[in-house]
């Protein structure tokens, strides 16, 4: 029986169903569908698909961190309550009922105009360096904290030999030693760093400790039996198992290091945020004043970022980080 024909011939048989979705209208044809709903026939995307599906939507990563600051806007509330209220009382409630508290509580505008004026005349700059220069230098020899940190939790002979010495050395402040500091080093870089190095060396030694006690015995006993050397076992599980609360441990360090660094430049130094806020009491400048202490809070806040920052980025693995 002959098979009834058709004006294209047999092209008609192999004729592709038309897609009435208008899925090729956008860029996807008949081989997208094909990869839905036959994936051991599919054939690869064309490079105009591709293209189209990898490329992002214009402007789509500016209008997801513009989202973000505009939900995160609630959480300020209280912060603009309180500058408004602060603005009221210096501006127009104090300058009525005793107008010598008034000059000594500047408003948040004056504040402003202040701080302008030392950026732009790079005072606030140049104090600024000379204070995290004295910060990175105390905490390049404070650094010596991890690996007499890592002995002291591997070691127990190493540890009742040092952590006496530790103990007796660590409750003591960091401002008891300004006097002996200011006699052994004079009044300079050495005596700040000196003060410095103090605030961060013990809450590093004492973290790291920590983390080395902590260390999930089955990990050593495991890398033990597959024929891991003492030093492999200490660079590749201790150090590493432990660097979660190293980073730690250099958080609270800085924190704390920065706050003694503060302290021993308002006695000892004739620059820095410290000497910028012990000058200003001077001379009753109180504007000056709140703009070191703000310098002080929010450099302190940004180094604590990024070294958070760092450990999340080089330690993706720790859910202490992660939190």
């Amino acid at each position: 029986m002959a098979r009834p024909s058709s004006p294209d011939g047999d092209a008609a048989v192999a004729k592709p169903p038309a897609n009435h979705d208008g899925a090729e209208a956008v860029g996807f044809g008949v081989s997208d569908a094909m990869r839905r709903t036959d994936p051991i026939n599919a054939v690869d995307p064309t490079p105009a698909e591709a293209t189209l599906r990898a490329t992002p939507a214009p402007g789509s990563w500016w209008w997801r961190r513009l989202l973000r600051m505009l939900f995160a806007l609630p959480n300020f509330i209280t912060l603009f309550v309180l500058l408004i209220a602060w603005q009221f009382a210096s501006k127009i409630w104090l300058p009525r009922i005793d107008p010598q508290m008034a000059v000594l509580m500047p408003a948040p505008s004056t504040i402003a105009v202040t701080a302008a004026g030392m950026i732009a005349s790079g005072e606030l700059f140049h104090h600024l360096m000379a204070s995290l220069k004295r910060e990175a230098v105390a905490f390049l020899f404070a650094s010596t904290a991890i690996p007499l940190g890592i002995m002291m939790g591997w070691w127990r002979v190493v540890y009742d030999q040092v952590n006496p010495i530790m103990e007796i050395l660590r409750p003591i402040p960091p401002l008891a030693w300004i006097p002996l500091s200011i006699l052994w080093f004079g009044i300079g870089d050495q005596q700040n760093e000196f003060i410095i190095f103090l605030g961060i060396f013990f809450p590093i030694l004492v973290n790291t400790i920590v983390g080395v006690k902590n260390i999930d015995p089955i990990l050593v006993r495991a890398a033990r039996s597959l024929g891991a050397s003492e030093r492999r076992l200490l660079t590749r599980i201790v150090f590493i198992g432990a660097l979660p609360q190293i980073i730690t441990g250099v958080r609270i360090g800085l924190g704390v290091g920065w706050m003694a660094l503060v302290a021993a430049e308002l006695v000892g130094a004739n620059s820095g945020l410290g000497f910028v806020i012990n000058d200003a009491r001077s001379m009753l400048r109180t504007d000056i004043i709140i703009v070191g202490m703000l310098a002080i809070g929010l450099i302190g806040l940004l180094i604590d970022a990024v070294i958070l920052a760092l450990g999340r980025r080089l330690l993706p693995w720790s859910l202490a980080l992660r939190k």
